[in-house]
């Protein structure tokens, strides 16, 4: 299904279509090539999109090549009619696999994979202040379900809703897919 377009308050439709109990809802599933079609409309999100790109190519480069971004925040908003400015970031929560080279690995590989995780993965401050993406994680592998499932309730509920008039939104998940970030890298060719 194609990214929806905004609704006469400047957000994706959190469904479509006149039945709230339609399977046709937010998130809405996609990939890179799609979102940078559908939001690569001005310089400064075609900025925030490479720095998209780029956080996701570092994480293929550690083996984390299968999982999904929820992606929401003013960038899927439209924002600079409703605020007259461009997005400032994209938020983005991972849930990502365990890439298999950590799989039985030893237990220095481990450490390194923990401090990549760490320092790279789930460091929001650094994330924001390098390529303005405000960042959360989770890894699958190892998290309990009743975690796992605390976290993603969490983060639909904070993303289904606009955070200054708790007005209900759509939002996208990406999947994560090294293949279609180079496609859509190419797309948007160099700053």
């Amino acid at each position: 299904m194609p990214i929806p377009g905004f609704n006469g308050n400047g957000l994706m439709p959190p469904f479509i279509g006149g039945d709230a109990t339609s399977a046709n809802r937010s998130p809405y599933f996609t990939h890179m090539t799609e979102v940078v079609e559908t939001f690569g409309t001005t310089a400064e999100r075609r900025s925030l999109l490479r720095n998209l790109i780029s956080y996701r190519t570092l994480l293929a480069e550690e083996g984390y090549v299968s999982g999904v971004q929820f992606i929401d925040g003013s960038f899927v908003e439209n924002i600079e009619l409703a605020a007259n400015r461009p997005p400032s970031d994209i938020d983005v929560f991972s849930i990502l696999n365990l890439p298999s080279k950590y799989v039985g690995a030893a237990p220095e590989l481990l450490q390194q994979g923990e401090a990549f995780w760490r320092d790279r993965v789930a460091n929001r401050e650094h994330n924001k202040e390098h390529l303005k993406l405000d960042t959360y994680a989770l890894l699958v592998e190892g998290t309990p379900l009743g975690d796992m499932l605390q976290a993603v309730m969490y983060w639909y509920s904070l993303f289904s809703h606009q955070r200054d008039t708790f007005a209900w939104k759509g939002f996208l998940a990406i999947v994560v897919d090294p293949a279609s970030d180079q496609a859509a890298a190419a797309m948007l060719g160099e700053a």
